[in-house]
């Protein structure tokens, strides 16, 4: 019997209180890479960027470890899934693409959790719903990535 196996790990790590390290690791039997982004938590920038292929099907795949830096100065906004798709994906690799984008949320989530926590230490009868309605109207870029209506 064949087996397939993918293996996708993402994680969110301060670096003060203004970044976020976002480090993604994506493994199969086809693929393993890795990708870290440090994002600037006020003004929503990708500050840098860095991409390692370790397996890849093709030559093109390698080309992302130079493509990807091109996001550096990119802001989280509600265009940039396909900006990474289109602009990265298509020159460099596209599963890379997808970790990308993935860390993305996750850093998304990561701040979403951050917030409620606070939020609840503040107010530990706070009504989830309006704090989600709350995070969507002052975080819309980030709220879309977790797919939360913004009113």
């Amino acid at each position: 019997m064949l087996a397939y196996s993918r293996c996708k790990s993402v994680g969110v790590q301060a670096r003060g209180d203004d970044f976020r390290v976002v480090s993604g690791v994506l493994e199969d039997e086809l693929y393993a890479m890795q990708c870290e982004i440090v994002i600037n938590r006020s003004t929503l920038t990708l500050e840098a960027v860095q991409t390692k292929m370790k397996r890849f099907t093709t030559c093109r795949c390698l080309r992302a470890e130079d493509v990807f830096t091109r996001a550096e100065g990119w802001k989280i906004d509600s265009s940039l899934n396909g900006k990474i798709k289109k602009e990265l994906g298509r020159n460099g690799c596209r599963h890379m693409a997808g970790l990308m984008v993935e860390c993305i949320r996750s850093f998304a989530g990561a701040e979403l959790a951050g917030d409620l926590r606070a939020a609840m230490e503040a107010d530990p009868e706070l009504e989830k719903s309006r704090f989600l309605d709350e995070f969507s109207a002052n975080k819309p870029e980030l709220a879309s990535y977790l797919g939360l209506r913004s009113e």
